[in-house]
This record gives C-alpha cells, structure tokens and sequence, in this order.
C-alpha cells in the first residue's frame, strides 16, 4: 500500500494488529520503511502518527503573534 495520509497509515497498522500480522509486515512512508520487533514499537508508532494526524488537520498555520494568526 503507497502511503496517503497519515490517518490511512493508522487503519492499515491497526487492521494489522487485528488480523494478527502487524510484526510481519512492513509499513513504507515515503522512501522508509518501518517493521516492528514488538508490540512497545507499535504503540510508539500509533502515538507518533496521532501527532502527524493532529499536524495534517489542522487548520492553523504558524504562531499567532499580537492576536493574529498568519494564513
């Protein structure tokens, strides 16, 4: 599966640990590829692609300096 978003990634690992295969596949991100030794890797993983999912929604863009949010 070519990587999309970060929110598809988080479904594909998590129908992988369904189905019982999430530590014998590998998940690609650009040109990276990432395979997990365990279940610790997995949940770092899942809590890192959260914050991606947080940066790709939102709608914000930069500081806001003196009441005004730079578009």
């Amino acid at each position: 599966m070519a990587f999309t978003t970060w929110a598809a990634l988080k479904t594909t690992i998590l129908d992988g640990i369904a189905d019982g295969s999430v530590l014998t596949k590998s998940y690609t991100v650009g040109d990276v590829g990432r395979t997990f030794r365990d279940m610790s890797e997995v949940i770092a993983f899942l809590k890192f692609i959260d914050y991606q999912i947080s940066a790709e929604t939102s709608s914000r863009r930069g500081p806001t300096l003196r009441g005004v949010t730079p578009v």
